[in-house]
């Protein structure tokens, strides 16, 4: 099938690395499933609390807690929460227990001997809190290898000498693919102004992860619309079909890439502020659906090649394929925040 030249890539080092990075992240999340521990503790300024798990017995005094607010707006900016661990399973010199003390705030958690304390929640006097702990120094090490391992491969597959999207960008394709980058880079920019939440913002938002992870997915969404648009053109023009299929096959590289970056980002967010990196939020679970459905796109011709199917169809099918492929974008933004809700419903 002469068809699919364009789509005959040699095996690489960084394709390989990807595949690579992906089963680490599923054996790190293993590892966590299976041996990791977590839960929510309650305390309270009068009462010690005691915090009973698998690897320590610790008692949790409440020394203080405290809002800090903007001086600006005068909305919260911060919630500090400054602890005393009194600590059974770990005694000192004299056979004494260990006592230490520690501070939690949002996006900084406590971190003691492999548990990790965060802030989720005060009681309405202001005179107790809820923390969410969890403890697994193996499972998070190796899925945020994963992560790095990711992120290499992700780079270095745009540089590698043979690839579709080298061979893409060759003399007559550069300066279409450096105009449609400029208008890429430009729009992303306005859709990240226009759905950033706006001042005063939550503690939780208030990192600079907020706008990268932003900035990632909604280049990513940028993308996967010009991918629709593409679709939409080449199903009626019958002449540019085979032309806007090998372009937004082009474009479905960096596309799919910022938008499993921007998934991992949050990850890595949600892990400094609840002291998880997944917990199948709704948004969580539908950007990864989307992820999916774009990684079966991304596979479409060389699946195609295997099932035999005809040149023609191939085109139709794979324009029809991006065109639906977007309505998972279309829910995962909007549906979900108005529908599903959850711990991103700030997104509307």
């Amino acid at each position: 099938m002469d068809w699919l030249r364009p789509f005959r890539v040699k095996p690489s080092f960084f394709t390989g690395l990807l595949h690579i990075a992906l089963a680490t992240m599923v054996v790190g999340a293993l590892v966590t499933h299976f041996s990791g521990e977590q839960g929510e503790v309650h305390l309270r300024y009068d009462k010690a609390t005691k915090l009973v798990t698998k690897h320590s017995t610790l008692s949790l005094f409440l020394w203080d807690f405290r809002i800090v607010s903007d001086p600006k707006t005068g909305a919260p900016a911060d919630f500090i929460s400054e602890l005393r661990l009194l600590d059974r399973s770990r005694p000192d010199a004299d056979g004494q227990m260990t006592i230490d003390e520690g501070v939690v705030q949002m996006n900084k958690p406590l971190k003691y001997h492999g548990y990790r304390f965060c802030q989720s929640d005060y009681d309405s006097d202001e005179r107790g809190v809820v923390l969410t702990y969890n403890y697994d120094p193996w499972g998070t090490g190796i899925t945020y290898a994963g992560y790095a391992l990711l992120l290499v491969a992700m780079i270095g597959f745009f540089f590698q000498k043979h690839s579709l999207f080298r061979a893409f960008i060759s003399k007559q394709h550069t300066w279409l693919m450096a105009g449609l980058g400029v208008a890429v880079v430009v729009m992303a920019i306005v859709m990240t102004k226009v759905v950033t939440p706006k001042p005063p913002l939550e503690p939780v938002l208030q990192t600079p992860l907020l706008g990268i992870h932003v900035s990632v997915i909604m280049l990513a969404y940028t993308l996967f619309a010009i991918i629709m648009i593409n679709g939409i053109i080449g199903l009626c023009a019958h002449s540019k079909r085979e032309r806007l299929m090998h372009l937004s096959h082009v474009l479905l590289y960096p596309a799919e890439f910022c938008l499993t970056a921007g998934i991992f980002i949050g990850a890595v967010w949600a892990n400094m502020s609840w002291g998880r990196y997944w917990g199948w939020d709704p948004k969580e679970t539908w950007a990864l659906i989307t992820m999916l459905v774009y990684a079966l796109l991304m596979h479409w011709p060389l699946i195609s090649a295997k099932l035999k199917v005809e040149k023609q169809k191939v085109q139709v099918l794979y324009h029809i394929f991006s065109i639906v492929a977007f309505l998972f974008v279309l829910f995962t933004y909007f549906g979900v925040s108005y529908l599903l809700g959850g711990l991103h419903s700030y997104a509307n």
